[in-house]
């Protein structure tokens, strides 16, 4: 009986809206308008859902043992959702032109995903297992720390959480013409069986660093851009700190013929993260006095941001994702607090369904109840004060920056 250990040095130390950022980042490097949406979405959306759950994989992820013959559900649902995300980056490897190799721990989770799946057909070619003459392998066992006997788990995988057996046969023919000898099988090595012990937290490790590593892909070919503003245009002429001005039509005029710039049309509406910006620059100066230190706060932020926007779009040694993000989200993330759905609500949800035309020059009440509800509740909660649900909708969003500002300088 051989004795296989996954154990890894590798320990994924990001925070998961981190992980997430990243991952949203890598997609805005290698996304543009000649990719295969319907095919690309899909399996991003994939991607996406085994973020949260490898994240949040328990101890016992595998389940309770399969003394029924079968393994536990919870075994299943990792197996299938290990191969949707081992595969869903390989496509998306083909599809966007990087490189990224599976290892030596993510091939050895395959195989067991394999022995979980596949069990009952014949398995030949399990190559962890490094056996030599034997046609099949089997999975045998599947035994938890907590409910077994010590034995099992001998000094040494103490702190191991799943004992897997694999039972091997070299199916051999010669047997019977050996009938005679009662202990053939054992001095031809006729059956093998290998114990394989894994850790929860070890798994966890392997394939969220997995998940970072694709993160830092970057694909082969770099188009270099080719971005200006006309010879005769000035940045001061459209943003100057000392007066107050920020030109923000006359800016996305000069950056909309092309997507360099993060502006794109849909339905004939035009988007570009800068309107957001503009939305709460000019809610800043309505609502805010003069006299009001956070009103100074995010005025300056916002200068300091289209300033630096500006000199960005006109270096041409930085790729068009390496312009400095407009998002009010990115701009005032310092300030906006931490809640437990906050990637849910205010990652995905908050410009897609509670405020979608926050970043175009539209106004307008469409919102999605259900989600604007839960956005308030969670943030307020989060605040520590209530943020009005009553108010205009591209309001809201501003009072929440607000809001969130004025709390991180009362805790300062």
């Amino acid at each position: 009986m051989d004795a296989i250990e996954l154990r890894t040095q590798k320990k994924f130390t990001e925070d998961i809206e981190t992980l997430k950022d990243n991952f949203e980042e890598f997609i805005n490097i290698h996304q543009n308008a000649t990719n295969y949406a319907n095919t690309e979405g899909a399996i991003l959306w994939i991607i996406r859902g085994c973020i949260d759950y490898f994240f949040e994989l328990e101890t016992h992820f595998l389940g309770t043992d399969n003394n029924s013959g079968v393994p536990d559900i919870k075994a299943d649902r990792f197996a299938n959702n290990f191969y949707r995300l081992v595969n869903a980056i390989d496509y998306l490897k083909e599809l966007w032109k990087f490189d990224i190799d599976k290892n030596e721990d993510i091939n050895f989770l395959l195989d067991i995903r394999t022995l979980i799946v596949h069990s009952g057909e014949k398995l030949d070619k399990v190559k962890s297992l490094k056996l030599k003459d034997y046609k099949d392998s089997q999975l045998g066992r599947i035994f938890v720390r907590e409910n077994c006997r010590a034995f099992r788990f001998p000094d040494e995988y103490s702190d191991m959480d799943y004992l897997i057996q694999i039972w091997s046969d070299k199916h051999d023919k010669s047997k019977k013409h050996n009938l005679e000898k009662v202990d053939h099988h054992i001095t031809n090595k006729s059956y093998h069986d290998t114990d394989i012990f894994l850790k929860s937290e070890d798994v966890k490790n392997i394939i969220l660093c997995y998940i970072s590593e694709l993160c830092h892909c970057r694909g082969n070919v770099e188009i270099t851009p080719n971005r200006y503003f006309p010879k005769e245009v000035r940045k001061e002429q459209f943003i100057d700190k000392h007066t107050g001005k920020i030109e923000f039509d006359k800016i996305v005029n000069l950056i909309s013929k092309d997507t360099n710039g993060g502006y794109f049309e849909e339905n004939k509406v035009g988007y570009w993260k800068g309107f957001g910006l503009k939305k709460m620059y000019e809610y800043t100066k309505k609502y805010l006095m003069e006299s009001n230190p956070i009103q100074k706060i995010i005025l300056d932020k916002i200068y300091d941001t289209m300033s630096q926007y500006w000199d960005d779009y006109e270096n041409n040694s930085l790729q068009s994702h390496e312009i400095i993000n407009l998002d009010i989200r990115s701009v005032f993330s310092d300030y906006t607090p931490r809640y437990k759905f906050k990637g849910y609500l205010e990652g995905q949800k908050l410009f897609n369904y509670i405020a979608p035309y926050f970043n175009t020059k539209k106004q307008t009440l469409i919102t999605d109840q259900d989600y604007l509800e839960k956005f308030v509740f969670s943030a307020s909660e989060a605040l520590g004060v209530e943020i009005n649900i009553k108010q205009e909708i591209d309001n809201l969003v501003c009072d929440y920056f607000v809001k969130s500002i004025e709390l991180n300088l009362n805790t300062q």
